[in-house]
């Protein structure tokens, strides 16, 4: 057997666990906590609402697809590649005008890069030092949104909030610089936090930070500065994309949070654990379905509105998040201009609009020789982990559509399926269930070698969402392959897909690089020890090999 492969039942003794922080795992926990459902009392609610102030969301309204597309002002022709054809097609009407012309920009790696696979400088406080050098350049206007602001003087949020204040007072200093003025908008995802279940904790860390940077919350003297932030109304599913958008033409998208989690051990705060995690920089007509997506969220917000100008003691007691935000204008008169040459295809979900979903499994379905994953969570349905004490595991009935798909493609065309995953003692129940199933399904057809796992090598866990289809097609987002992400109950995501050369040489030297310092997955001791296939053993597919190669 490939020494990356798990088998799905082989024990092993007590394994020694990477160092994962308790308190993530507790977070994991806590986050999934369902509370008791009461109806929402709210005029014109669109959710039910939880105790303590939670709401989950009801039906909600498809986004502006013309938004998301650019309101119809670009164009582009037809790509042949056949996975950016696939991606353009899943995408028209709701992106794939703004997919040509763009120019990636490259991979920002938390919480820093290894100069093994990347150019990307070194800092003391990691991917954050380069993050808010990029967002002081800002000439009109700056969204951010996220799902977790860390409180604290030192915390990376703080060096955000003192970004955007030195920005503030260019405004001030050289209006003739900014003759449109500058608008900052920060957005967050109103999740539950360790230490303080009120969903909006981290919008008023967010608040907070802004006010200790000297930025005032209300009636700013500045001429031609505005800033507004809000809170997704919704804790059920929650806003869990991560986004920053430059003046409508410049984004970042990726998995990482605003967080103490993803510094460096070594960051000045002394407080950073090693979480490594992805995004990508691109500039050029796909930032416009990022700003639309921004927008959509936006609007299934509250914005914070201040009786007072507030102190940063006095937040929460003078500012509340109870207004409805809203709609934001586009301004868009004109096609986006070109930056390059790339291909870059937007994936926007959110609960009421999940096609990034079957696109994602559409594009795993396609793969003619290897699906190369980085993921923080893998799951089945929310049913998959009672599976796990099971001999096949977590059946095909409670699999995922992008599971499905990439069991097809190795069943039809032989394609590898490697997995790196996080080690994160709370998860691996729904990791092992779904991997003993998808190898217990293949076992039969002598497929089971194709799905290769291991955990991540590196003491501070991994959080990147991404993936690499036959060497020619890369997702970097915020999207779990887990069942949090798909579905009508998923939460709101944002990944980017790009067929860049650039890009895709990167990943692939870091995706080997972390592969060959990854840990074989094994069955833990108290697993069954022996392999028992299904009793009849399933009829063969259209395509289906006797072995792998």
């Amino acid at each position: 057997m490939n020494p990356g492969s798990v088998h799905p039942l082989q024990s092993s003794s007590p394994q020694k666990a990477c160092p994962v922080p308790l308190t993530r795992s507790v977070a994991w926990g806590l986050a999934w906590l369902v509370l008791l459902l009461v109806p929402d009392a709210r005029p014109g609610g669109w959710g039910l609402a939880l105790a303590a102030g939670f709401e989950v969301a009801g039906p909600l309204p498809a986004p502006d697809t013309a938004a998301l597309d650019g309101l119809g002002l670009n164009t582009c022709p037809v790509p042949q590649a056949p996975l950016d054809r696939l991606l353009f097609e899943r995408t028209r009407g709701q992106g794939a005008a703004l997919s040509c012309g763009n120019q990636v920009e490259g991979l920002l790696h938390f919480p820093n890069a290894d100069p093994a696979y990347s150019a990307q400088p070194r800092r003391p406080g990691g991917a954050f030092d380069l993050l808010v050098d990029q967002l002081r350049r800002t000439r009109r206007e700056l969204l951010i949104a996220n799902m977790i602001w860390d409180d604290g003087p030192d915390a990376p949020g703080a060096r955000v909030a003192q970004a955007i204040a030195a920005l503030r007072r260019d405004v001030a200093a050289f209006p003739d610089r900014y003759p449109d003025g500058v608008t900052v908008r920060v957005m967050l995802g109103h999740s539950i936090r360790l230490g303080d279940l009120d969903p909006a904790a981290n919008a008023y860390n967010a608040a907070r930070h802004l006010l200790d940077a000297g930025v005032p919350l209300t009636r700013d003297p500045v001429p031609g500065w505005r800033l507004e932030i809000a809170d997704y109304a919704y804790a059920l599913p929650h806003n869990h994309m991560k986004l920053v958008v430059q003046d409508g033409e410049r984004m970042l998208a990726g998995g990482y949070n605003v967080s103490f989690f993803h510094e460096p051990q070594t960051a000045p705060s002394g407080r950073g654990l090693d979480l490594t995690d992805l995004a990508l920089w691109v500039r050029g007509p796909v930032a416009r379905n990022a700003l639309a997506a921004f927008r959509d969220g936006w609007t299934l917000s509250q914005r914070l509105t201040c009786r007072t100008p507030p102190l940063p003691a006095t937040l929460r007691r003078e500012c509340a998040f109870e207004v409805r935000a809203p709609l934001l204008p586009l301004g868009w008169a004109a096609p986006a201009p070109a930056a390059g040459t790339a291909r870059v295809y937007p994936l926007y979900r959110r609960r009421g609009y999940q096609n990034a979903d079957d696109t994602v499994s559409a594009l795993f379905a396609a793969a003619g020789t290897s699906i190369d994953v980085m993921q923080s969570q893998v799951s089945g349905t929310l049913g998959c982990v009672g599976k796990l004490s099971e001999p096949g595991g977590c059946d095909p009935a409670f699999q995922l559509p992008v599971w499905r798909a990439a069991v097809r493609a190795i069943r039809e065309r032989g394609v590898t399926l490697r997995l790196l995953l996080d080690y994160d003692p709370l998860l691996q129940a729904e990791t092992l269930a779904l991997l003993r199933g998808l190898q217990a399904e293949l076992a039969p057809l002598g497929l089971q070698g194709r799905v290769q796992a291991r955990w991540y090598g590196t003491s501070g866990g991994l959080h990147t969402k991404a993936a690499l289809i036959d060497n020619q097609m890369l997702t970097v987002g915020s999207q779990n392959l887990h069942y949090s992400s798909f579905g009508p109950l998923g939460l709101g995501e944002y990944t980017l897909a790009t067929s860049d050369a650039g890009a895709i040489d990167e990943y692939r030297r870091m995706f080997a690089f972390e592969w060959a310092r990854a840990r074989t997955i094994q069955a833990p001791w108290w697993l069954p020890a022996d392999f028992r296939p299904s009793p009849s053993r399933p009829e063969p597919e259209p395509g289906d090999r006797p072995g792998g190669e």
